[in-house]
C-alpha cells in the first residue's frame, strides 16, 4: 500500500511541476491562437467590439489577392538564402573552432557566438549604420538597404551575422561526437581532406542537419523583426515578407479578420514544411 501511495504521489507531483509551465503556455500561446482562429472567420477590423462571421470569405480572398504574391516570393528568397548561407557558415565556423585547441578555441567560440546575444532590432540599427555610413566610404556605393535588388541579400547577411552562432554550437557538438578513429583509418587508407569530409563528416552530422536546417528554414520563412526595423518592407515592397504583410493587415489596413486568415494558413504551411524537412533528414539518419 505504501509503495502504491508513493507512486501516486510521484505521478501527481510530476503534473504539479508541469502546471505552471502549462498555464504560462496557455496564457501566452494557446488562448491567443484559438482567439485568432475565431477572428479568421470574421470581418473584424481590429478596433471595434462588433464583428460579423463571414466564414470562408477571408480564405477565399487570399487566393484572389494579387498583393500577396510578392511577399510570398520574398519569403521564399529569404528562406533559400538564409538556410543555405546560414548552415554553410555555421558548419564552417564549427569546423574551424573544432580544429583549434585550448584557449584559442574558447576565444573563437565566444567571438563567433557573441552576435547571438544582440537583438534583431539592435542588429538592424548597427548594420543599417554600416551600410549607410561605412560602405560608401570603403566601396563608394550607396546603402544596400535602399536597393531593390540587394535589399534581401543585405538583410540576409545581417541575419547570418546575428544568428549563425546557435547552429555553430549544434554542429560543433556533432563534430565532437564523431569518433577520431574513423578519421585515422581514413588517413591510413589514403583519403584526402575532401574525401574525409564527404564520406565521414557529412553523413555522421545528419542529426545536426535535421535540427539546424529545420529550425533555420522555418525561422527565415517567418522573418519579420529585422526586416521591419531595417527597411519596413521597402524599398517599394522589395523586402516585404509574408509576416510583414500579415502585420500590415492587422495594424495598418484594419483588416484583422483577413490578416488572421493569412496568418492561420501561413502557420499551417510552416508546420507542413517543418515536419517534411525533419522527416526527410530523420529517414537519412535511420539509413546511416
Amino acid at each position: 500500500m505504501k509503495k502504491k501511495m508513493n507512486l501516486n504521489h510521484r505521478s501527481i507531483s510530476r503534473y504539479v511541476f508541469l502546471l505552471p509551465g502549462f498555464c504560462f503556455f496557455s496564457f501566452a500561446v494557446l488562448i491567443p491562437f484559438l482567439m485568432g482562429v475565431n477572428i479568421a472567420f470574421t470581418d473584424w477590423n481590429g478596433i471595434t467590439k462588433d464583428y460579423t462571421y463571414v466564414f470562408l470569405d477571408n480564405f477565399i480572398s487570399i487566393f484572389k489577392d494579387t498583393r500577396v504574391s510578392a511577399p510570398i516570393a520574398n519569403s521564399i528568397k529569404y528562406a533559400v538564402l538564409g538556410t543555405v548561407g546560414g548552415n554553410v557558415l555555421s558548419l564552417s565556423l564549427a569546423m574551424l573552432i573544432n580544429h583549434k585547441t585550448g584557449k584559442l578555441s574558447k576565444m573563437a567560440r565566444v567571438i563567433f557566438f557573441t552576435p547571438v546575444c544582440i537583438s534583431a532590432i539592435l542588429t538592424s540599427f548597427l548594420w543599417g549604420f554600416i551600410y549607410r555610413e561605412v560602405f560608401p566610404q570603403l566601396f563608394g556605393i550607396k546603402s544596400l538597404l535602399g536597393n531593390r535588388t540587394w535589399a534581401i541579400p543585405a538583410i540576409t547577411a545581417m541575419g547570418l551575422w546575428n544568428g549563425s552562432g546557435i547552429n555553430m554550437l549544434i554542429y560543433f557538438s556533432g563534430l565532437k561526437n564523431i569518433p577520431t578513429d574513423l578519421y585515422e583509418a581514413a588517413v591510413v587508407d589514403g583519403a584526402n581532406v575532401w574525401q574525409k569530409f564527404r564520406k565521414i563528416t557529412l553523413p555522421l552530422l545528419t542529426p545536426s542537419f535535421t535540427v539546424c536546417i529545420t529550425l533555420t528554414l522555418t525561422a527565415w520563412f517567418r522573418e519579420f523583426a529585422m526586416t521591419l526595423s531595417a527597411t519596413g518592407g521597402g524599398p517599394a515592397g522589395a523586402s516585404r515578407t509574408i509576416s510583414i504583410y500579415i502585420f500590415e493587415n492587422l495594424y495598418e489596413y484594419y483588416k484583422a479578420g483577413y490578416g488572421q486568415a493569412v496568418a492561420l494558413l501561413f502557420a499551417l504551411f510552416l508546420v507542413v514544411v517543418g515536419c517534411s524537412v525533419s522527416r526527410f533528414f530523420r529517414k537519412r539518419e535511420v539509413e546511416l
